[in-house]
């Protein structure tokens, strides 16, 4: 039976639960579904940490053997032991009761490494190029500051000649533009790379902060918040002085 299909009968069982509580349930079933699935997960999360038995199990505090049950499903780990491999494999607390692996998550088309390198590197030098004529830059003026020659901005901006990153650093300090401007947005790299610095960004909020954003019932607060976030100052006073008048 393949992951998808153990996954799909433990939905059925949620399904069953939510359509009459009077019929008895297989529960020894839904402890063995549960069990398997949880083992393909954990698989699933050391595979991807590139990890063998061995070492994830060293790392844990349990025998390879252990591990191994788990994995097959035989046997079940216990809470705690499950928030180690999480820690240990650098994976949510939640994937493990969830029903998708990472590995799905990340299947896609390979990305063609040549073509994304030379496609980015022209694209990099347009914007360099529109960077520098917002600055109101020659190209002779931005090379001197930069201590560059004007046939290397010309080749950088023509995608000609990709850019040391150091040297692009320089360029967008001089442009007066922050690197970010020149990331990839779009696709799934760009949208990996958004998500890692946006992961950044929360980790170094203060704790509350942090909790609040992550409990979904929340959301609702968030979102009125991304909402007054969008309006003009007038139109925020206009809100102030209206629940103003409501308060009075």
């Amino acid at each position: 039976m393949s992951f998808s299909d153990i996954a799909a009968r433990l939905r059925k069982h949620a399904d069953d639960k939510t359509q009459t509580e009077t019929e008895p349930r297989d529960l020894d079933e839904l402890y063995l579904l549960r069990a398997r699935i949880l083992g393909v997960l954990i698989r699933d999360a050391r595979h991807a940490a590139g990890l063998s038995e061995a070492e994830c199990a060293a790392q844990i505090g349990v025998s390879p053997e252990t591990l191994g049950a788990w994995e097959l499903g035989r046997e079940m780990p216990s809470l705690p032991q499950l928030e180690l491999l999480a820690y240990r494999l650098n994976v949510p607390i939640s994937h493990f009761w969830g029903t998708e692996t990472l590995l799905e998550q990340a299947s896609h088309s390979p990305i063609d490494s040549a073509a994304y390198t030379e496609l980015r590197g022209r694209l990099v030098g347009a914007l360099l190029r529109a960077a520098r004529e917002e600055a109101n830059l020659t190209t002779e003026q931005l090379a001197t500051a930069a201590g560059l020659t004007p046939g290397h901005i010309t080749a950088y901006e023509l995608g000609q000649r990709p850019i040391p990153q150091p040297v692009l650093t320089t360029l967008a300090q001089l442009c007066r533009v922050n690197m970010s401007h020149f990331l990839e947005h779009g696709n799934r790299i760009g949208d990996f790379l958004t998500l890692q610095e946006d992961l950044k960004q929360i980790a170094e909020m203060p704790k509350p902060m942090r909790r609040f954003v992550a409990t979904p019932v929340n959301q609702s607060y968030i979102d009125l918040a991304m909402r007054l976030s969008q309006l003009s100052a007038s139109e925020l006073r206009g809100i102030a002085e209206a629940i103003l008048n409501i308060t009075l």
